[in-house]
């Protein structure tokens, strides 16, 4: 069984002190991303991650989202220096559910993520009332991972900014003008700039294992998660099955909508090349989301209650793998009552 729980606290800072900070954001941010990414040369997996509404042929809503992730070597591993910052963590945070069990691998991982929303009419040089603000947001985390073959457990915390500094503007018409798309026009009037950031934690089971690397197997995993942030706030349950042949430890990666790095632990087989193809469904509660917090005058409000669905498959040779990702969510937005839907590219590289 795989729960996987996120929480956001609703923070703000006076107007002030924000106006002080904008030239800063970004550089803060990114810096601090930076540096987690290079705790070692010898990053045992690293991860980029594509989310665009384009793959599946719609520009609206959750429009564009980019992930870059790495995980440090194993807790236990001896021969790699950044194995000490994940037995560090684990020390320390041994007190937590799941994490100070000795049958288990452990590994940190630390991500640095940008996303943005737009309306449906983006040529609009003043976005509609009726439909979704423009928004950008920026963010870097870490997350501790400790797992065996049947199960998966987290806990993280992230900091981000929401607005102009996360770069969203600069980033979607870089994007659009790459593939030919229409030109956004209306990031002027964008929400923010207000500095977000939560904690989250995860835990995942597999159910059901059949078959052999050499011919077919399969797996039916049941998964969960929840964050607390004063950007969103959720609380996730979904079921993920997948078919193919020499199957990684990775039984849970992100086919149901949960963060990227859940899939990063063991992502990759030792060598060799393997393929999966996988459904998910899920369901979400989002008691809290700043988008709908913040968005008046915009008639955004978003559902309490969403569903979630996800088609993709996976291909690997050695020490890459590739995946490709479909995803629909549904009632995300009460408003207009249309579906979000977006596809994932994603690259994971064993060093």
């Amino acid at each position: 069984m795989r729960l996987a729980l996120e929480c956001t606290v609703p923070t703000k800072l006076p107007p002030l002190l924000i106006h002080r900070l904008h030239p800063a954001l970004t550089t803060l941010i990114t810096c601090l991303a930076l540096s987690t990414l290079s705790v070692n040369a010898r990053a045992d997996t690293l991860n980029i991650a594509w989310d665009n509404d384009l793959l599946t042929g719609s520009d609206r809503g959750y429009t564009n989202g980019l992930k870059l992730s790495y995980l440090t070597a194993t807790a236990d591993d001896q021969q790699r220096k950044s194995s000490r910052v994940a037995r560090g963590a684990r020390d320390t945070l041994d007190f937590l559910p799941g994490l100070s069990s000795r049958t288990r691998d452990q590994a940190l991982a630390f991500s640095l993520r940008q996303l943005m929303v737009t309306p449906a009419d983006i040529t609009a040089r003043e976005p509609p009332l009726d439909d979704l603000p423009y928004a950008g947001y920026l963010s870097a985390s870490t997350t501790l991972w400790s797992w065996n073959a049947n199960r998966i457990t987290g806990y993280g915390v992230h900091l981000g900014v929401v607005g102009p500094e996360s770069g969203a503007e600069a980033a979607q018409k870089w994007v659009h003008k790459l593939t030919g798309s229409e030109e956004p026009n209306g990031w002027d009037y964008q929400l923010g700039t207000d500095v977000v950031g939560g904690v989250s934690a995860a835990h995942a089971q597999k159910l059901l294992q059949s078959g052999s690397p050499e011919s077919l197997e399969q797996e039916v995993s049941l998964l969960g998660s929840a964050m607390l942030s004063s950007f969103r706030t959720n609380a996730r349950v979904g079921m993920v099955w997948r078919i193919g042949q020499h199957l990684p430890v990775n039984f849970v990666p992100d086919y149901a909508g949960t963060a990227s790095t859940i899939g990063m632990p063991g992502a990759l087989n030792t060598g060799g090349e393997g393929w999966s193809v996988f459904i998910g469904v899920g369901v979400a509660y989002v008691p809290y989301s700043y988008l709908d917090d913040n968005s008046s005058p915009y008639q955004f409000d978003e559902s309490l209650i969403q569903g979630q669905a996800g088609i993709g498959g996976t291909w690997q040779w050695n020490q890459l793998q590739l995946a490709m990702i479909l995803r629909a969510t549904t009632g995300e937005e009460e408003t207009n009552k249309d579906n979000f839907s977006y596809g994932t590219l994603s690259l994971t590289w064993a060093l």
